[in-house]
């Protein structure tokens, strides 16, 4: 796994090997941006964990290839980055574990859900990434799962998550904000990240153009609330799809609950709803 001190590399060092230090203990955990590539290993040795050949071939391992967010690092190493994006390194939040409990469970449509976890400390992330959760049931079963912040950043201790209840899903089906299902208000939880490469980029030109489906809103609520709080002037466009647009807590959202001070910006006719 890649320590947090492997970031912020500018273009003209793309060239040169990168020292990394391996971490001060085996709990720290990799960076959440730039561990999708694969990298050269110069230096050092790092215990692989299972991969799939398609992301390195055994070709490519002999030649000192690694796959950073399968890489558990033994000692100090070398790496030579090979394709990487500056703003993802410079974005690098390292991974963590936070203790939690739900504070508050509410059911929102006929298949929608509502969750809020409050942290005993604050995680910092970007808005549009995501987190594992892991909660144990009444029954004694653990569960994990990974979800969205529907929240933006600067509310990293109470955590708002969007959850569609799938008729087989394990976490959803659990879900009962009258206190008799599995997971209830007053659980405790562990929440691990943040994860995901898909956040809001600034300084940017053009359209934003915003694309969800169903509880996959979450992210995008989050990128487009922290896109008002930035103060940014960009056009925004929206597209939502849901099977059951009338019964759909997004399509009551948006131009309800959804108003602020780049509500000049949202054009009329932005928001499409097919179904």
């Amino acid at each position: 796994m890649e320590s947090s001190r492997n970031t912020g590399v500018s273009p003209h060092d793309a060239a040169r090997p990168t020292p990394v230090s391996a971490p001060s203990s085996p709990s720290q955990q990799p960076s959440s941006a730039s561990s999708e590539h694969q990298q050269t290993l110069v230096e050092g040795e790092v215990e692989l964990l299972k991969y799939s050949t398609f992301a390195l071939s055994d070709g490519e391992r002999e030649q000192g290839g690694i796959l950073l967010c399968r890489s558990l690092p033994q000692e100090d190493l070398v790496i030579e980055l090979l394709n990487f994006d500056e703003e993802l390194l410079s974005k690098s939040i390292v991974v963590r574990s936070f203790a939690g409990v739900i504070s508050g469970i509410e059911k929102l449509t006929h298949d929608i859900w509502s969750i809020e976890i409050d942290l005993e400390e604050p995680i910092k992330f970007w808005a549009g990434q995501y987190v594992d959760i892991t909660v144990r049931t009444k029954d004694g079963e653990t569960i994990s799962r990974s979800f969205s912040m529907a929240n933006t950043p600067d509310q990293g201790k109470r955590l708002q998550f969007i959850v569609k209840k799938y008729p087989d899903g394990k976490f959803s089906n659990e879900l009962d904000a009258a206190g008799t299902g599995g997971i209830t208000v007053g659980a405790e939880v562990t929440v691990q990240g943040p994860y995901g490469t898909c956040f809001r980029r600034e300084d940017r030109t053009g359209e934003l153009v915003l694309v969800a489906a169903g509880s996959g809103m979450s992210p995008i609520w989050s990128i487009l609330n922290d896109h008002i709080a930035s103060g940014e002037v960009r056009p925004v466009k929206i597209l939502l799809r849901g099977t059951h647009p009338h019964r759909s807590v997004l399509s009551r959202s948006v131009g309800g609950d959804y108003v602020g001070p780049s509500r000049d910006h949202l054009h009329a006719g932005s928001v499409a709803r097919f179904g």
